[in-house]
């Protein structure tokens, strides 16, 4: 599956096993085929995700919203998080 992370500073993309996000109606662990949905994100509330390789990342974003489709999960963010 992958993960597209983008705001006006950055336009990444990784190979992640899983994603770990906080929204306004709920926190979602989204895995590969998870049923589509759009979501704003929860403010300051830490994004995780483990790549590929088993090594698990996490970035806090100001604010922004999640897609998700079948094979991606796109975080479209307000600024690019400090710790990507």
């Amino acid at each position: 599956m992958k993960l597209r992370i983008i705001s006006p500073e950055t336009d990444q993309e990784f190979e992640v096993a899983w994603v770990d996000v906080d929204t306004h109606v709920g926190n979602f662990v989204i895995l590969k085929d998870h049923a589509p949905m759009l979501a704003t994100l929860s403010e300051g509330e830490e994004i995780s995700f483990c790549l590929k390789n088993g090594k698990q990342e996490t970035i806090t974003p100001e604010g922004g919203t999640v897609e998700v489709a079948r094979k991606v999960v796109t975080l479209l963010l307000t600024k690019a998080p400090k710790n990507l």
